[in-house]
């Protein structure tokens, strides 16, 4: 869940001499480790694959885990991480050990294997907390917290044995409203950019959720941090999937209103449960699908950052990398764009003042808007009346050139999202 941290320490080296029979060429290397602090997972696979005779079994081991870890392959990230703390742990100073626990944790999280996730973030604080900072350890302490409490609880199972249909709908935000049931129905945001469901207190209540005190912080779109509280539903309905040991974050209602619009949010359906459904085919009418069994095609355009989508594309003859958000209303592109685009952005975009929402409330911040902003996902091809750029850094998005939402999803018929061979298309 946390950012992965600053790995290109020029003249630094992090790993003892390897005892492989294979050396690492140190460029190599360096291009490797800056791709990886980039979050350019796309070109670090595939110069991986390009320069293993290029780098010790030890440095292979150790990108391959990350690489693993970002296109879905668990197995293959936590086997490489098991043989680099097994055999190779004397080899390996303390701030990649640390590094290599965190990624292990992760992959417990993202089995929903709670109190071994928990483990692991204890067994960092405990061992290596002196080559983390004041920032790493608070985020640590927080996920730790977070997993903690939730140790005695199952992992989440999806029932899915046929081809599931669920009726939604686009509210006037553009959100896209799912119904789920629990006792009883509701409304709730469909949200791959919520890395855990949420739902506030009242409606928590009202479903008869069991309540975990826990004094833990998240962040928001807007930079914001709420306290919250968390919650267990042992059985919960989107549409007519049933899931079981569904995980939310509880906060109190008012920290999901809006009043300045009238407008106020029951509940998310985050990416765990999005997660475990594999494939999502999103379309215009008004309906979501969930194969059984997902489809596989010729493409490899997504990658998993922490909990967050990221997906390539192309605009004129830049290729991006960009989070996707289903939550999201519209698209923007982020300060990073920004600053490798600005003369172009300051020349042709319009300089404007915007609100800005999230769980932590609306915002007003400046932002160019450009117009006609040409894109290319998968096999398709379209262009965006208008996209933001903001000014602003967001710990969200601040390693990638911006957030897709919405308003390319509905320019087309359907949306396909599948987390199981990683990819995004349309059709």
């Amino acid at each position: 869940m946390k950012t992965i941290k600053a790995l290109f320490l020029l003249g630094t080296l992090l790993f003892a001499a390897c005892s492989s029979d294979r050396q690492d060429n140190p460029a190599v290397n360096n291009m490797l480790a800056e791709l990886l602090e980039n979050k350019n997972l796309f070109k670090l696979q595939a110069e991986l694959n390009n320069n293993k005779n290029n780098l010790s079994d030890i440095k292979f081991l150790y990108y391959e885990m990350y690489c693993g870890q970002a296109f879905n392959n668990l197995e293959k990230s936590s086997y490489c991480a098991d043989i680099l703390l097994d055999k190779y742990k004397k080899q390996l100073n303390d701030t990649v050990i640390a590094e290599i626990l965190q990624v292990k944790a992760d992959n417990y999280v993202r089995n929903y294997h709670y109190k071994e996730a928990a483990d692991a973030y204890s067994l960092l604080l405990e061992q290596y907390k002196t080559v983390l900072n004041d920032e790493e350890i608070a985020n640590y302490e927080n996920i730790k917290s977070l997993f903690g409490t939730l140790s005695a609880v199952k992992p989440q199972q999806m029932h899915k044995r046929t081809d599931a249909e669920i009726k939604t709908y686009r509210n006037l935000f553009n959100h896209l409203m799912t119904p789920v049931k629990c006792g009883i129905a509701d409304e709730f945001i469909f949200d791959s950019g919520a890395n855990i469901s949420t739902i506030t207190d009242s409606c928590a209540k009202k479903m008869g959720l069991t309540i975990y005190e826990s004094d833990i912080s998240v962040n928001t779109a807007t930079d914001a941090k709420l306290k919250s509280r968390l919650a267990v539903a042992d059985s919960f309905y989107v549409g007519d999937i049933l899931f079981e040991n569904v995980v939310f974050l509880v906060v109190p209602a008012g920290q999901m209103s809006f009043p300045q619009v009238n407008y106020e949010v029951h509940g998310i359906i985050g990416f765990p449960v999005l997660y475990q459904m594999e494939e999502i085919r999103i379309r215009n009418d008004g309906r979501i699908t969930v194969p059984k069994t997902s489809e596989s095609r010729n493409l490899n355009n997504m990658f998993l950052s922490g909990l967050d989508p990221v997906v390539l594309l192309t605009s004129h003859n830049d290729t991006l990398i960009c989070l996707f958000d289903t939550g999201a209303s519209t698209s923007e592109l982020s300060k990073r764009y920004y600053e490798t685009h600005r003369t172009e952005v300051e020349q042709n975009g319009t300089l404007q003042t915007r609100r800005r929402g999230g769980g932590g409330g609306i915002v007003e911040v400046e932002e160019y808007e450009l117009k006609d902003f040409p894109y290319t996902i998968g096999t398709k091809s379209s262009v965006l009346p208008k996209i933001s750029v903001i000014l602003q850094e967001y710990d969200f998005v601040k390693h990638f050139d911006g957030n897709l939402g919405q308003d390319v999803i509905t320019q087309f018929n359907e949306m396909i999202l599948n987390f199981k061979y990683m990819y995004i298309d349309f059709e």
